[in-house]
């Protein structure tokens, strides 16, 4: 089952949420549960058809990190033909002090595998199931 949002256009510049990390949002307004129950679903990339505000991050092994850095949960917006939109917030972020659609395009991996930049990287997101 994964999780929506489906009036997440309406949250363009709204005040974040919870402890203003990125989970929170999407725990807040798609109902996600508990990030250590969240399992990777089909990646965003792959995916033909993805309703706009569902919830998505980066995984690693098919769970997600929860570390400070390197990861990344957002509402999924749309993608062209070099990025994803999403809709996140992000703590401590003088850049970022609301919650806000962007850009993530994608990066591709590094020669180990593991993917570039994952937070902003399009190729490292997945649907939350």
């Amino acid at each position: 089952m994964s999780y929506r949002y489906a009036d997440v256009a309406e949250l363009e510049n709204e005040t974040m949420v919870g402890s203003h990390q990125c989970v929170d949002l999407v725990k807040h307004y798609a109902g996600a549960p508990a990030t250590s129950k969240w399992r990777e679903g089909e990646r965003v990339l792959d995916a033909v058809h993805i309703p706009v505000g569902t919830a998505i991050a980066t995984f690693v092994n098919g769970k997600y990190q929860s570390h400070a850095h390197g990861n990344h949960a957002a509402l999924f917006l749309r993608r062209d033909a070099c990025c994803i939109w999403v809709m996140d917030q992000w703590a401590n972020d003088k850049d970022k002090p609301k919650i806000s659609s962007r850009p993530i395009p994608m990066r591709g991996k590094h020669k180990n595998g593991e993917y570039v930049n994952p937070s902003n990287n399009a190729d490292a997101f997945s649907i939350i199931e």
